[in-house]
């Protein structure tokens, strides 16, 4: 699969260790704040935020992150709410949010 690499914060090379464009087919929107840690998409419904880690990238390596994937469960106000688990790959990451919707 291919890797898109994005412009966040200080990073200009920053590795989403997926491909966006498959992101967007799949119904994700991109949510990212600012001043997060990392970029986010959330699903098409807004229930279930990603946010995707770099691992070679020093902010993630200073938090001693160690998965690619953190998917959380938005409450309707778009809210933290639950951790719905972490993931080394792209499908593992799918399943998760599938599975929690």
């Amino acid at each position: 699969m291919k890797q898109s690499t994005v412009k966040f914060a200080w990073n200009d090379n920053y590795n989403m260790n997926c491909d966006i464009d498959e992101l967007k087919k799949l119904g994700f929107i991109n949510s990212s704040y600012h001043n997060d840690l990392a970029p986010s998409y959330t699903n098409k419904k807004g229930n279930i935020q990603v946010f995707f880690f770099d691992l070679e990238d020093e902010s993630i390596k200073q938090e001693d992150i160690k998965h690619k994937y953190s998917i959380m469960k938005l409450d309707d106000n778009g809210e933290y709410l639950d951790d719905v688990g972490i993931a080394n790959s792209f499908n593992e990451m799918v399943s998760l949010v599938k599975s929690a919707e």
